[in-house]
């Protein structure tokens, strides 16, 4: 049963990083890879805050099947309530070895007309903006979390923006759309390179399995897009029916953990623990 946030110690190593998971379009499967990658590193015995920014279409509170909290991201950054009064301990019942605490978003229609208003309102976003550096430190400092894991919003939503100017490591996730990829590569251009002064790196998701057939598949795949984009790819993930069929109702990688999906979360979560 989800239980509030409770500091339950340290993380098992001195290591902090604020994740910002991102995609030019909807439909990449962010959510589902932000989600999971949390859960695997919660197994793994680090502390873990995954915040669902994505103010447009939420959708962490229907993959974790929680219907309804006392306090959402929504009152946080409405001065409604502290951070630590959002956030829902699932250590227990994902039985985790570190904690894994998770924020999330108000899915009701009213909130999301409210929040839409808001970016709208740059004075508002510039102290959300303040708001979201501060509860990093202090969720790395005072609560000992290890990992912020941002799910945000497509495209170039300010919530977003705030978000990716908090992230130590920045992703972004396409798939295997021209109308994605041309947009990904303007995203790069023109917002995180020339604005932002942000470096992403790429995951491929949702690739054709026929187009993955040999090692070398992956290869040509990862030096195109890579060359194409001017970024690190730093996984690739064929489309797999069972995830899809999942349709992100639960952690895929909790009900089956030797799937080749879960397999390329458990790298993903290497390369975090890994990445300076």
């Amino acid at each position: 049963m989800a239980q509030p946030f409770q500091t339950r110690g340290i993380g098992k190593r001195n290591l902090t990083k604020a994740i910002t998971v991102h995609s030019f379009k909807g439909g990449t499967g962010k959510s589902n890879l932000s989600a999971n990658t949390a859960f695997a590193l919660a197994k793994r015995g680090w502390n873990i805050a995954l915040l669902d920014f994505d103010f447009r279409a939420p959708s962490l509170n229907a993959l974790f099947q929680m219907n309804g909290t006392k306090y959402y991201i929504n009152d946080w950054l409405a001065g409604r309530c502290e951070l630590h009064e959002v956030l829902i301990d699932l250590s227990t019942q994902f039985h985790t070895k570190g904690q894994f605490q998770v924020g999330f978003t108000n899915p009701s229609g009213a909130a999301i007309n409210e929040m839409t208003v808001h970016s709208l309102n740059e004075e508002w976003q510039a102290r959300v903006l303040q708001l979201v550096l501060d509860g990093k430190n202090l969720l790395f400092e005072r609560y000992g979390i290890n990992f912020q894991i941002f799910d945000t919003s497509p495209g170039f939503a300010l919530s977003s923006i705030n978000a990716i100017l908090a992230a130590d490591e920045l992703i972004l996730v396409i798939k295997m759309d021209q109308l994605d990829i041309v947009g990904t590569q303007h995203l790069i251009k023109g917002v995180y390179n020339q604005t932002l002064g942000k470096r992403p790196e790429l995951i491929i998701n949702k690739v054709p399995c026929n187009m993955l057939q040999t090692p070398e598949d992956y290869l040509k795949l990862k030096n195109r897009l890579s060359n194409k984009l001017g970024i690190e790819v730093i996984s690739i993930i064929p489309c797999f029916c069972e995830v899809l069929e999942n349709m992100s109702s639960s952690l895929f990688i909790e009900k089956q953990p030797d799937h080749q999906f879960s397999q390329s979360i458990a790298k993903l979560a290497s390369h975090f623990e890994s990445a300076n």
